[in-house]
């Protein structure tokens, strides 16, 4: 007995200590996130400019499809070529990727210090973690730019949305993981639309100063884009919901194929080109952030 009183005794006294660790760890990183607020909140506006950028191109390339002036639509990855040919698109590239950086910190600072007071409850865990995989998403693509941008041509890749659902898949309990992918898609797409119609995202903005019809433009914009890019969460999830279910990686679509979907349905024209509006609207909206966006990196701790 007094053996596993000991035993109990030290399990309690480590799980102290690494609590304890775990805390300075966190206040440690707080207060360097505190000290150096003013570059990062810079870093983080550069980051939601270059994040509209990218997805401006993205819808403007699917409306040019809608209208029938030809090309095809894309994701964010064949945004960034298209951009590489543009005039000095190698020094476009090389801002971007350092805004994707920014950016992709915002997120994990978001995530990890907690700065907006999000919480450890159930929701306010979501959300962080929502976070935390977007910081993942755009530092991949900060490093798929910083490479087009050094050697002038993608790197080689398939087709990366079946790749990585074939990965889920040859798990154990894969096809349960990938139904579960899905289902976290569609409830995405369902807050977004919720936080569209209800102009949620204003609690996040501070428009002192901007004139009432500028300001309910902005707000339009916003609500417009994050609709769309619901719309395409939406069309995402089900299809990878669809794929679990039949066991076929190849069913799953991303940005690029969800909007080739949309064009291919009756009257596919105008629905492709409600979204591709919708997509340029979130690329403007998320350069409006990077002015009146409260970034509050100093309130880490």
């Amino acid at each position: 007995m007094a053996d596993l009183n000991n035993v109990n005794s030290r399990v309690s006294r480590g799980a102290q200590q690494v609590k304890a660790g775990l805390h300075d760890t966190r206040e440690a990183a707080g207060h360097a996130a505190q000290q150096a607020a003013p570059g990062l909140e810079l870093l983080a506006r550069v980051g939601y400019v270059s994040k509209g950028v990218v997805y401006f191109t993205v819808g403007f390339l699917a409306l040019s499809v809608a209208l029938g002036q030809g090309g095809r639509t894309t994701d964010t990855r064949g945004a960034l070529l298209k951009l590489q040919d543009l005039p000095g698109g190698a020094a476009l590239l090389c801002v971007l990727a350092v805004g994707l950086v920014g950016y992709a910190l915002w997120q994990l600072i978001r995530a990890a210090l907690d700065p907006e007071r999000q919480g450890t409850a159930a929701k306010g865990l979501v959300k962080r973690t929502g976070y935390l995989l977007s910081a993942g998403v755009n530092l991949t693509l900060a490093v798929f730019t910083t490479r087009l941008a050094a050697s002038g041509r993608a790197p080689q890749g398939g087709d990366g949305q079946a790749q990585a659902a074939g990965t889920v898949l040859n798990l154990p309990g894969g096809q349960l993981l990938l139904g579960l992918v899905g289902a976290a898609l569609l409830g995405l797409a369902a807050s977004q639309l919720y936080t569209a119609y209800g102009a949620k995202f204003m609690k996040r903005m501070q428009f002192s100063g901007v004139d009432g019809r500028v300001r309910d433009l902005l707000v339009k914009t916003g609500q417009v884009g994050i609709a769309s890019r619901g719309v395409l969460m939406l069309i995402i999830g089900a299809f990878a919901l669809v794929a679990a279910w039949n066991r076929r990686a190849s069913e799953t679509v991303g940005i690029s194929q969800a909007l080739t979907w949309l064009g291919s349905q009756p009257a596919g024209n105008v629905l492709l080109g409600v979204v591709a509006v919708g997509t340029l609207c979130y690329g403007v909206w998320c350069a409006v952030q990077a002015r009146y966006r409260r970034i509050r990196i100093e309130d880490a701790a």
